[in-house]
């Protein structure tokens, strides 16, 4: 028997919660990158300067910050998620991303 809860806005499973033994991390803030790419700009808004492109199917996490509302592939939303990626930091729009935990 398990049990799920959230914390600081993350998911987890919780096993033999009357003794709090077993906790595990069940999703971690981020998203998988769709078809389309997902591209990690200098700023939250489309207009900033590219910093680099994810690719489809890569997994990326960070933290959920609120931006500019953009009308995207998978969702709309104002949310993107402000990652560090070979020393640059920059953000991804929620809107590239699926199977998205935040």
């Amino acid at each position: 028997m398990f049990t799920l809860f959230t914390f600081n806005s993350s998911a987890f499973a919780a096993t033999n919660t009357t003794e709090n033994k077993t906790v595990v991390a069940a999703c971690a803030k981020g998203g998988t990158v769709g078809v389309y790419g997902a591209k990690m700009r200098n700023g939250y808004t489309v207009g900033s300067p590219v910093l680099h492109t994810f690719n489809d199917g890569e997994k990326i996490t960070g933290t959920w910050v609120t931006g500019e509302y953009v009308q995207g592939h998978y969702s709309n939303s104002k949310q993107w998620l402000k990652v560090t990626y070979k020393g640059m930091t920059g953000y991804v729009s929620h809107t590239t991303l699926y199977n998205v935990c935040s």
